[in-house]
């Protein structure tokens, strides 16, 4: 899970450890038991106490604090260690009691057979997983295609589900992701989410809910973001489930944080943490949400500051949402009451406690989407036989928060001139705090997820006018367009002695094409520039430019002729700058 913290400070209160509880002990008294644990699990889990939340937020910036419990005079956390973050522990000479690890769980039903899986009462091997994200794809190859971001640091594949009705061409379409498990022992969701995908894939055509979501959204799903965790215990089961990747870091704890620097945990990124980041950035995700485990709330932006993100009436309105639907099935699932807004099971994030290098305000700080952190179960590891009840729980919440999508401000923005799409970044005016949102620079669409309220929205985007649209009126549950067309501040193509504002790649014209693109891109002084195409898979398969151009407007037009038809990528370097568009070619 993530976390709990009281809304107030109790700093002016000390107690001993030995008050709060008499099960607490020295580091020095179970030294033995430490050191034998680390050699046969890897990874410490344990409670102490505390009554300062200046020390838990400095503790958690060198263990992985996974859960608070408010104790009126003093908080019971709970938290992860390895071997070298507890012995920074150690160090603090604060009493504490070993656990037994939430992933030590025997008699845990697995399967290798995709039928008997598909009955959604057992976990799958690993390899049987792997057949299954395969199986989605050969089924449904029109509506369905699976993406696999890189492998783990142990080499096993973090997969996605893509799913729409255009699923091998872009549309102006928003995209939403699920992802699941990035946490290894949290396992609650990874099986969900195996059947969420086969839900919407099985009921395209047959249920006119699903069948208008995959029409009108691009569906990304990440059932298992950490599988070197969840399969710590050998490929053929998820009994040994651990919190960490295979080198013993937290990955909800790895990305670049808004305050605390781009490596707040003090660790290089993780291979995960990179992939997953390139996908992101490749992506323009609208709407998220991350799957976790150890408690049982909504939880929203802000996890690493105290401000209200702009958004906060927003992100109550879609909590409330999926929280209202599940209660109308189980009125006592997921009514943790953790603070701040005080509605029983949702949360902000702060408010709940301090987490930096969390993946929600990464995608949410950096990337422009809207990314919430779903506590689907107190207990982590779930056994298989409550996998159905838990589904009867949130699936139609599944299928309704994908929805919220459709909502909002939407439209697209493209060059007043030549039409072609521009990816801009789109403000609401008067809001200091990070809002904005990017259209998306293959089809120019956007989508600005907003509470209800009238709006001024501002279109920037380099080497264009900026645009402020007045009086646009949002209404909860519903959809307001507002096309946009931007200006470009000319420059005359070839020029060499023009000043250029900045280093500068343009989505290339036409895209899709067949079989030849123009790839535009603008060089600020004299710079050693490098201008190369990938392929899907991340190989480089040409090199359009190289070496030291003077400043201007350039335009190259590539020939993809003899390549197969697909995504391709467009890789723009000059000094600190660099840039990447995705290009689509279609024989």
């Amino acid at each position: 899970m993530k976390k709990i913290l009281p809304l107030f400070l109790l700093t002016t209160f000390f107690f001993t450890s030995q008050l709060f509880s008499q099960e607490l002990k020295s580091y020095i008294s179970q030294k033995d038991k430490i050191e034998n644990k680390l050699k046969t699990y890897g990874e410490l889990y344990f409670k102490f106490n505390i009554n300062s939340r200046e020390k838990l937020a400095e503790l958690g910036r060198h263990i992985s604090v996974d859960n608070v419990i408010d104790k009126i005079f003093y908080c019971e956390v709970y938290a992860y260690a390895s071997a070298e973050e507890m012995a920074y522990f150690a160090e603090q000479n604060i009493d504490f009691a070993l656990l037994k690890n939430p992933g030590d769980v025997d008699n845990v039903k697995m399967s290798d057979n995709i039928k008997e899986i598909m009955a959604w009462d057992s976990y799958p091997t690993y390899s049987a997983y792997i057949t299954m994200m395969s199986n989605f794809a050969a089924n449904y190859p029109n509506l369905c295609r699976i993406v696999n971001i890189g492998p783990t640091v142990s080499g096993r594949q973090v997969l996605y589900a893509v799913i729409s009705d255009s699923v091998n061409s872009r549309k102006p379409k928003p995209r939403f992701l699920y992802t699941s498990s990035m946490h290894g022992d949290e396992t609650a969701g990874y099986v969900l989410m195996l059947r969420l995908i086969d839900t919407l894939l099985s009921g395209y055509g047959n249920n006119a809910q699903i069948t208008n979501l995959v029409k009108n959204v691009e569906i990304w799903i990440n059932p298992l973001a950490n599988p070197d965790g969840t399969y710590h215990g050998g490929d053929n089961t998820v009994t040994g489930a651990w919190r960490y990747n295979a080198n013993g870091k937290d990955l909800n704890r790895n990305f670049p944080d808004p305050l605390a620097g781009q490596h707040p945990d003090g660790n290089a990124w993780q291979q995960e943490t990179i992939n997953c980041m390139n996908m992101m950035a490749q992506n323009n995700f609208t709407l998220s949400m991350n799957f976790h485990g150890g408690s049982q709330v909504f939880n929203y932006p802000w996890d690493h500051k105290a401000p209200l993100h702009p958004d906060d009436a927003y992100f109550i309105h879609i909590g409330r949402h999926w929280l209202d639907t599940v209660h109308a099935v189980n009125s006592s699932y997921m009514v943790d009451n953790l603070g701040y807004p005080n509605i029983p099971g949702l949360v902000n994030g702060y408010a709940w406690y301090i987490v930096t290098g969390g993946r929600q305000d990464y995608m949410t700080y950096f990337n422009g989407g809207r990314e919430v952190t779903l506590e689907i179960s107190s207990t982590k590891l779930l056994s298989a036989a409550n996998l159905p009840a838990w589904w009867n729980y949130n699936h139609k919440s599944f299928l309704n928060y994908i929805k919220e999508t459709l909502y909002g401000i939407r439209g697209t923005v493209k060059d007043s001139i030549t039409g072609l799409p521009v990816k801009a970044k789109i403000y609401v005016s008067g809001v200091a705090d990070t809002n904005w949102v990017y259209s998306d620079s293959i089809c120019g669409d956007y989508h600005r997820l907003i509470a209800a309220g009238t709006y001024s929205l501002i279109f920037k985007a380099p080497n264009y006018y900026t645009k402020t649209v007045s009086n646009i009126t949002a209404y909860y549950d519903s959809v307001v367009y507002q096309n946009v067309l931007l200006r470009p501040i000319t420059t005359s193509a070839g020029n060499e002695t023009e000043a250029v504002s900045d280093f500068m790649l343009y989505q290339n014209y036409p895209n899709p094409f067949n079989p030849t693109t123009n790839i535009i891109f603008d060089v600020k002084d004299n710079s050693p520039i490098m201008l190369s195409v990938f392929d899907i898979c991340g190989k480089e398969i040409t090199v359009i430019a190289k070496g030291n151009y003077k400043p201007g407007h350039y335009e190259i037009r590539w020939d993809a002729s003899k390549n197969t038809s697909g995504i391709y990528f467009c890789r723009f370097s000059a000094g600190n700058y660099t840039e990447t568009r995705k290009m689509i070619y279609i024989k």
